[in-house]
């Protein structure tokens, strides 16, 4: 008989590492965590760990989720590609968004970063994520 995986919220983030973005209540940022490959290896140790030694699960089950996980971390670059690519179409335009700190700030986009959680935006000295601009004008 196997043993029950912990669920996937229970995961613990190594140190150092940041958290996935956005960690709401949402199903979309559920799935966040799915994303992330230190937690699909998790998984992928704990299914070796506790198969059943009478009915191993197969290699070729093993390979495919190895090619699931490329799949992901193939997709993640992409969409990382994707949001320097917005925030840099943005330089020169007037944003309006929240700092870390929570702070109102509004200005000119001079320059865009890329950071742990995403790119940031230079809003006259002030970092903006791009996930943070609640307003683009002109």
């Amino acid at each position: 008989m196997t043993s029950p995986i912990g669920s996937i919220g229970s995961s613990t983030t190594p140190t150092g590492a940041a958290a996935p973005a956005g960690s709401g209540n949402s199903s979309a940022t559920g799935m966040a965590g799915l994303v992330q490959p230190n937690t699909f290896l998790n998984m992928l140790v704990d299914e070796i760990k506790y198969q059943d030694p009478l009915n191993p699960t197969s290699s070729s089950s093993f390979m495919d989720q190895l090619a699931q996980l490329s799949q992901v971390e193939q997709l993640n670059n992409v969409s990382s590609s994707m949001q320097i690519g917005e925030a840099a179409s943005l330089i020169g335009k007037t944003v309006t968004g929240t700092d870390a700190s929570g702070s109102s700030v509004s200005g000119t986009v001079t320059d865009v970063k890329s950071g742990e959680n995403g790119p940031t935006l230079d809003v006259g000295g002030v970092y903006v994520g791009l996930s943070s601009v609640a307003k683009i004008g002109p």
